[in-house]
This record gives structure tokens, C-alpha cells and sequence, in this order.
């Protein structure tokens, strides 16, 4: 194993350097086809993924890359989050993960590419294959993901954000039907969200060296070749940690000037960097605030860069600040148990996934998005029975400009897998769900729904209001005419 370390320090080191490259130069990758995900090392087999026999990841093109040099560098990715299919879900925490591979579940985000990168998207359009299968979110789009305990929440992406990253460029080998694996970027190395703020620009900066279990598969079977002794011992042995040395740059717009006598300030705020983290600079060229980091250590221990960067002229109209406060939320079915004896029906009105072995109360995670700020209710596990009230929840701030359409966004999770631990180990759990002896289907966990409520502006959005979730993908039962749960939220302007 000494000298598969080497090699995988050397791969990680070449891999950084590759990564800092300035944002906007355009990506030359011709489109791979995904019939040559299994000779990058997919091995197409749902059991050995779960016993970390096989990867779930592989590089694009690692079959050209020797066990004995760098795996294939970093991709630049730039687009606008969007979906083609059920757009509402271009952006939001994963619906289910597979505990064994992970340590949290996914926040995954779909990005339709500018068109210098629409040759990362594996497959072919006109045959529906690879990134082209199918009518999900990520149908005809770059997928991303990244775990949650390892992506800050200040910046997880919101629909119609542009975003700019350098990542692994992977092939997922866990979907492989209908038209063979797709593309994706897993994980990121650093991540520029580019929001429309209220009263000018914000951009929104991570950049982390923290590889996550994803990262660790991946640089292992660069090395494993398909030899699953090889790969099994190098994921005990791989450090968490990736060589991110180098030099960032991405680009902030500076939003339309109110007057001539308007002047640009811009602002670097800290969103959660880890001490010692390295200094962001700005400058403004043209249309442009530039923001660079350069990044000239390598700890063997965590390293974030977080920060927000705002830019607007004095003289902008002020923006409307909203209080949105979360008063209730009903769970009228808790989602578990399921149906006696593991069978797959039983006229339940918990859950379609009758044949998992659960019992209440349910484990719920409740994801809040008010227009692209992100919050949980209570620490991000909520214990549920049938029936039970949760009262004065969670209250976010919002800033909105003056007659601007918005978005109320609610993601929900019941937890049904917390028998097989995490990627640590079967005594662990996949936060934020719990350690526990339940075992769920092979469709994943439990889904109540999500809500979405769009405001054509922030008047129009004052009030008390209560919502029911979708039914699309849902596993409640659909005799449950009211869905499994309901949530109440009262909206009030501050300062007016």
C-alpha cells in the first residue's frame, strides 16, 4: 500500500495544480459515451457497490490513466441550475443515499452547461443515453453532488443561480439503466454561486479539501484497476483529504449603475472558514469584480474557504425584508412502520414501501429553502408519530427586491436505512438521519413530499399560509387524500 499512496499523493497533487485555472476559459472535452464507463472501471453490480467491492465512482478516462501516474485532472464546469423535467428539483438535498459509500446524505444540484462545456454530458442526445436517459431533473444536464456535512448551507445552490466549479469529472456507476452511466461532477473542489442579490450582486465561495468517501472511491479504483483486494484496502488506508494548492479566480457581475454619482463598494464576508484560511482579494475590471484565492499549503487536516462576496452602488434602492417563520408542521402519518412480516402491501397508510422493517416513530428530515436561503427545522431530525404537532419551527430573513417574483421550497425525508451505518462503519450514521435497526426498500428511503409555493412578490406573499406536499415521487399512500403531512408559515415585512 506504500507505494499506492505515493501514487495517489502524486495524482492528487497534479489534480490541484490542474484546478487553477481562471473561471471562464472553455473546456475542449469531447463528449464520452458512456459504453466506456466499465472500461474506466464501473462494474455494473448493485451488491458489490454496497460491500465496497466495486466503485460507485470512476474517473472519465481512467482507462487511459496508469495505476502508476495521476488519475485524470479536474473538469471546469460552468451553467445556470436548472431542470428540463420537474424544474422545482434542480436543486435539493437528495432523496436517498447509499449509507455504506457515504458519512450524510447528498445536496445535489442539475446544471444546464454553457455550451463550451456541453461536451462533459456522457452520451448522445438523439439515442437517449447516458446524461440524455430518461425524464428526471438531471435529464439532459450536468449532475452534482456533494454531501452535506461536507457543503455549507450558506451556499447550496437555489434554482436559476449560476454556478462556476473545478471537480471530479466521474462517471456514476450506480445508474447504469436505461441508457447506461452518466457524467457528473463528485465532488467539487471549489464552488462559485453567482445569485442575483437584492440591491446588487452576491457571489457565494467554497472551496474545501475535503475529497468525501465519494473522492476516496474514486482515487482507489484509479489506483485498484479492478482488483477489488487492492481497492477494499485502499479505502482504509486513503486519506480524507485532497492537495487543493493553487489559485482560484472567479468572476462576481456588477449589477446595473442607479446614477452617475453611484459609487461600487464590495464586501467579503466570512461564511465559516477554517482559522488560518487563506486571504480572499478583489478587483473590478469592466463589468466584473474579479476574486481570487490562492490556496499555498496542503494540511493533513480540514480546509475550508468560505465567504460571501456582495458588490453594489450606493444610491440602489433598498431591498424588501421579508421574516418568513415556520409556525407548525403536522405529520398526519409518520411513515413507518411498514407492513407486518416485510410484505410489500398491506393496505398501509404509511408508506408504499411496505416491505421495509421499521417502527414509529418516524425519523424526519425537513429541509427549508425561502428563496435560496437554506434552513432545517430543529437540529435536522425530527421524531414523528402519527398525528404529532411540531410548533414554532425554524424562521428565516429574507432580502428581496421590490416587485420580484419568489419561491417557498420544502424538501422532506423519512429515514429507512439506519441499520447499515455509513462509510465509518455500521456503529455510525449517515447524519442527519440516526443510527438505528431499521432496514428500508431497495428504492431508498421513505419520500412525504415536497412543497413549493411561488409569491408573484414579496406583497403578495404577506400573510398566513398553509401547504400540502406534491405527490410527485412521494411514497405516501395516495388514500392519505391530505398527503402525510402539512405545514403552517406566516410572511412579514420588517422595517416598514
Amino acid at each position: 500500500m506504500t507505494r499506492a499512496r505515493l501514487v495517489l499523493l502524486a495524482a492528487a497533487l497534479t489534480a490541484a495544480l490542474a484546478g487553477t485555472i481562471g473561471f471562464g476559459e472553455r473546456s475542449t472535452v469531447p463528449p464520452p459515451d458512456p459504453q466506456d464507463a466499465v472500461h474506466d472501471g464501473c462494474g455494473r453490480d448493485y451488491i458489490a457497490q454496497t460491500e465496497r467491492q466495486k466503485p460507485t465512482w470512476v474517473y472519465v478516462g481512467d482507462r487511459n490513466a496508469p495505476a502508476g501516474g495521476p488519475p485524470p485532472a479536474p473538469q471546469r464546469l460552468e451553467g445556470v441550475v436548472s431542470a428540463r423535467y420537474f424544474p422545482d428539483l434542480a436543486s435539493h438535498p437528495t432523496e436517498e443515499d447509499l449509507p455504506t459509500i457515504h458519512r450524510s446524505y447528498d445536496v445535489t444540484f442539475d446544471v444546464l452547461p454553457d455550451h463550451a462545456y456541453t461536451g462533459l454530458m456522457g452520451g448522445d442526445p438523439s439515442r437517449h443515453t447516458g446524461n440524455y436517459a430518461g425524464t428526471s431533473p438531471s435529464t439532459g444536464r450536468m449532475h452534482v453532488e456533494r454531501e452535506q456535512g461536507a457543503f455549507p448551507r450558506f451556499a447550496w445552490p437555489d434554482l436559476g443561480d449560476r454556478v462556476a466549479m473545478v471537480g471530479s469529472w466521474v462517471w456514476d456507476c450506480g445508474h447504469w439503466r436505461p441508457g447506461g452511466e452518466r457524467t457528473e461532477i463528485h465532488s467539487y473542489r471549489a464552488l462559485w454561486v453567482d445569485r442575483a442579490a437584492p440591491a446588487g450582486s452576491e457571489g457565494d465561495r467554497v472551496i474545501s479539501n475535503d475529497k468525501t468517501f465519494a473522492g476516496i472511491e474514486a482515487d482507489c479504483a484509479h489506483v485498484a484497476k479492478g482488483a477489488p483486494v487492492v481497492f477494499q484496502a485502499c479505502q482504509r488506508a486513503e486519506s480524507e483529504w485532497q492537495d487543493i494548492r493553487g489559485t482560484y479566480s472567479f468572476r462576481l457581475r456588477v449589477p446595473a449603475r442607479p446614477s452617475k454619482g453611484s459609487r461600487l463598494h464590495v464586501r467579503v464576508l466570512d461564511a465559516g472558514s477554517t482559522a488560518g484560511a487563506p486571504r480572499v482579494r478583489t478587483s473590478v475590471r469592466g463589468g466584473f469584480v474579479r476574486v481570487t484565492v490562492t490556496v499555498s499549503t496542503n494540511p493533513s487536516r480540514k480546509l475550508v474557504v468560505a465567504k460571501r462576496v456582495l458588490a453594489g452602488w450606493t444610491g440602489a434602492p433598498a431591498p424588501e425584508h421579508l421574516r418568513v417563520h415556520f409556525t407548525r408542521l403536522l405529520v398526519r402519518h409518520a411513515m413507518d412502520p411498514g407492513c407486518p412480516d416485510g410484505r410489500a402491501t398491506c393496505g398501509s397508510k404509511e408508506t408504499t414501501h411496505g416491505e421495509q422493517v421499521s417502527s414509529p416513530p418516524g425519523e424526519w428530515n425537513v429541509y427549508l429553502d425561502a428563496a435560496g436561503t437554506w434552513t432545517v427545522w430543529g437540529n435536522g431530525l425530527l421524531r414523528a408519530n402519527d398525528g404529532q404537532v411540531f410548533r414554532n419551527g425554524p424562521t428565516l430573513d429574507v432580502y428581496l427586491p421590490r416587485g420580484r417574483p419568489w419561491r417557498l421550497f420544502v424538501f422532506t425525508r423519512e429515514c429507512d436505512w439506519g441499520s447499515l451505518g455509513n462509510a465509518d462503519g455500521a456503529t455510525h450514521a449517515m447524519a442527519p438521519c440516526p443510527r438505528s435497526g431499521e432496514v428500508g426498500t431497495f428504492d431508498g428511503d421513505d419520500r412525504p413530499g415536497y412543497v413549493v409555493k411561488r409569491f408573484q412578490s414579496p406583497d403578495a406573499s404577506l400573510g398566513a399560509h398553509s401547504a400540502r406536499p406534491s405527490r410527485h415521487a412521494s411514497t405516501c399512500p395516495a388514500v392519505n387524500r391530505l398527503g402525510c403531512y402539512a405545514l403552517d408559515y406566516v410572511i412579514t415585512r420588517v422595517g416598514r
